[in-house]
């Protein structure tokens, strides 16, 4: 055989050889390939949520703490106890007194029967909110600055002086009520004002009749 036709075999051969390796053939590993393998390696992601972790707080278990710690309000207390509902009266009085009790009325079962209660055992009828960022107010004043006749006839009827000056501005009750009125005229505060009103006449009546009789007596006696 001549010598060309073996060259013509071992050429053929070398270059099957290389179009199979350019090809990809058995051995050659793609960037995809690669990627593939080694994400294959990874372990697998939890799906689920984790629990809470050891020694973790849990939210609920403080907020139980957080009211069995706390005592229930003034009006929520046990009031068969009278001696210590009594002792709580200095407290309630530095908490806000009335304006306390009453700012809370949509809360309470019976926020008329509890500050009629503490009044009866000695809660201050005319003390004046004593707490920094209140405005200095007594249950009658407040009962005005809500413009609720049921609060003021309560305060009227439990004998709050209606002469006595509070507030930020040092106004007797009736005063207050105009510079509400003023302050704000969208707001009709006239069955407040009228009630005032007709409580202070009362009461000038009441003040003068013991004068006339004396100057009724007075005269008879001279006579």
């Amino acid at each position: 055989m001549k010598p060309i036709f073996f060259i013509t075999v071992i050429v053929a051969i070398f270059l099957g050889l290389v179009i199979f390796w350019l090809a990809g053939g058995p051995g050659y590993i793609t960037p995809d390939a690669d990627r593939t393998e080694v994400q294959g390696d990874q372990p697998a992601l939890a799906t689920h949520d984790a629990g809470p972790q050891a020694g973790a707080a849990d939210p609920a278990d403080d907020e139980t703490a957080q009211a069995v710690a706390e005592p229930p309000g003034f009006c929520e207390r046990d009031f068969d106890q009278v001696a210590e509902r009594e002792a709580d009266v200095p407290e309630l009085q530095e908490a806000g007194g009335l304006v306390y009790i009453f700012e809370r009325e949509a809360r309470l079962d019976d926020p008329y029967g509890c500050a009629d209660f503490y009044l009866a055992h000695g809660l201050d009828i005319d003390a004046a909110d004593p707490r920094e960022d209140s405005e200095k107010l007594t249950g009658l004043f407040y009962a005005i600055q809500r413009n609720d006749p049921k609060m003021l006839r309560f305060m009227i009827d439990h004998g709050a002086d209606l002469e006595q000056r509070a507030g930020k501005n040092d106004t007797r009750a009736m005063g207050y009520a105009y510079f509400l009125a003023i302050k704000d005229q969208r707001i009709d505060r006239n069955r407040i004002i009228g009630m005032l009103d007709s409580e202070l006449t009362r009461q000038a009546s009441a003040n003068d009749a013991p004068a006339a009789d004396a100057s009724a007596a007075q005269r008879s006696d001279a006579a």
